[in-house]
């Protein structure tokens, strides 16, 4: 399987993806495992991009699950994260989807760290503009590939139901006795 990628904002052109990385599964069910091999040009697209989205807002990064036999990209998995969080990360985190019998069809990713609120780094400041310096910039060496099969939620917990008599009537419970009727002997005793 290929993981393609592209940066993505409404006032530029619509850019083909590219190949980022092979998804290498091996196994299958639970003790299936998974590993991403770059592709050779993964630096320098991501350095490109880097530098394509500079003063743009709300530029994304998009990556892909390019399905088996199917060339048509409407129909691939995207996940997409803020491009201006890619300079400043440290870690990534691809979370594969696999359905019933073990093929993936869809995926997430994430970067980090990113602050709390999800805002990009205020440009402009000194620490933020030497950290995205093109000198500055690597490639994300820490990625994790995580892979998620199908789970079933919860049953409900059920209550037991009523007792019924022969008539499939609810059995009715006795009625509470009063007061007097319960300890009507210990007050004739102390009386």
């Amino acid at each position: 399987l290929r993981v393609k990628h592209r940066i993505f904002h409404p006032s530029l052109p619509a850019a083909p993806f590219a190949d980022r990385a092979t998804l290498l599964l091996s196994g299958s069910g639970p003790t299936a495992e998974a590993r991403l091999v770059p592709s050779e040009t993964l630096a320098d697209d991501l350095l490109e991009y880097t530098h394509a989205v500079e003063g743009l807002k709300d530029a994304l990064y998009q990556v892909a699950l390019e399905h088996p036999g199917d060339s048509e990209q409407s129909q691939w998995a995207i996940s997409s994260v803020l491009a201006c969080h890619l300079p400043y990360s440290t870690s990534e985190s691809f979370t594969v989807h696999l359905d019933q019998n073990g093929d993936p069809f869809s995926l997430d990713y994430f970067v980090g760290p990113v602050p709390h609120n999800g805002a990009c780094p205020k440009r402009g400041s000194r620490k933020a503009a030497a950290e995205a310096s093109p000198v500055a910039f690597r490639p994300i060496a820490n990625t994790t590939v995580t892979l998620r099969s199908p789970s079933f939620p919860p049953l409900p917990q059920l209550r037991v139901p009523p007792p019924v008599t022969a008539e499939g009537k609810p059995v009715q419970a006795p009625r509470e006795k009063s007061f007097l009727e319960k300890y009507w002997m210990y007050i004739a005793i102390a009386l």
